[in-house]
């Protein structure tokens, strides 16, 4: 009996290595194959940050897109070019997400505030800068707005995540798993769905990429497990933001979601409320829907 038992375990244990093999290998080709859209900055200490820009500086602040948890910049891709026709533009890929590489680090928003900050003045690309944080990045975006108050010009939030929301343990876990079934090869026996069908199409083998990534896929298990830090990092700057302009824009939701994004306007006293007919990741992904959050950040800029 326990020299089946021995057996099973090292046939197992085959198969997983197998698996971990499998997936090392298929994301290193598909790091050649995918090549980082944008410019890649050293901020120094092992760590390189992805910038993708569009547009050009003109009177206009820079606007700093910030996304989703779990996700990489691509989803700007219909928001971004959009913007940029009258402004620069510039997304990135936090700290170990996506493109963006270099050795493991706290993977909370105070860090990654503070590499976004090192990457922009390494890029060359000067403040003032209006920041913009859908979801999970409303964490980043108030920090960074917070620790570099006089190089923010106004921040957007768009259906970000409420410090007091709850669901931390559930978001971590699942992406925990996520993350260890991309280590054992599962997604690539078995892609799962499309998710990005919505975007470009000269966008979406890429984004489906770099999605599964090992590396992306560990790095969205720790930040969302460093979702109480973040939270509390968020809450030591409260509603210490002034007459900073700030945008709050809801998607369609539960009331208790609207109330909660309702809740954010109370940042700052020179906050504008606006509720938009698109879903949470419609908003960006749906180029009908990201339109409308196109023209609500353009209405916001105008009035800066």
């Amino acid at each position: 009996m326990a020299r089946a038992t021995t057996r099973i375990l090292a046939i197992l244990a085959l198969i997983a290595m197998s698996g971990i093999t499998a997936q090392a290998s298929a994301e290193q080709a598909e790091r050649r194959e995918f090549q980082p859209p944008g410019q890649m900055i050293d901020i120094g200490r092992g760590e390189q940050i992805h910038l993708r820009t569009w547009g050009t500086a003109n009177h206009h602040p820079t606007i700093v897109l910030d996304v989703n948890a779990a996700t990489p910049s691509s989803l700007w891709a219909w928001v971004g070019p959009a913007l940029g026709e009258h402004q620069r533009v510039v997304a990135f890929d936090r700290p170990g997400m996506a493109w963006s590489r270099g050795p493991w680090a706290p993977r909370d928003s105070q860090h990654a505030a503070d590499a976004l900050a090192r990457a922009l003045v390494n890029a060359g690309i000067p403040p003032p800068y209006v920041l913009v944080g859908h979801s999970y990045a409303g964490f980043s975006s108030r920090v960074f707005a917070g620790t570099y108050q006089d190089q923010v010009a106004g921040l957007v939030l768009l259906d970000t995540t409420h410090p007091d929301g709850g669901g931390e343990l559930s978001f971590a876990s699942y992406y925990r798993v996520r993350a260890w079934l991309g280590h054992a090869g599962i997604f690539q026996l078995s892609p799962p769905d499309d998710f990005f069908w919505e975007l470009p199409a000269s966008e979406r083998p890429a984004a489906n990429a770099v999605n599964l990534w090992a590396s992306h896929l560990d790095t969205s298990a720790e930040e969302l497990e460093a979702w109480p830090t973040s939270a509390a990092q968020v809450r030591t700057f409260g509603s210490d933001f002034g007459d900073l302009p700030v945008l709050v824009v809801s998607g369609v939701g539960s009331p208790s979601h609207i109330e909660l994004q309702r809740d954010l306007a109370n940042i700052s006293s020179a906050s504008r409320f606006v509720e938009i007919n698109a879903d949470h990741m419609g908003m960006l992904v749906s180029q009908p829907q990201s339109q409308l959050v196109v023209q609500v950040i353009e209405d916001f800029l105008a009035a800066l």
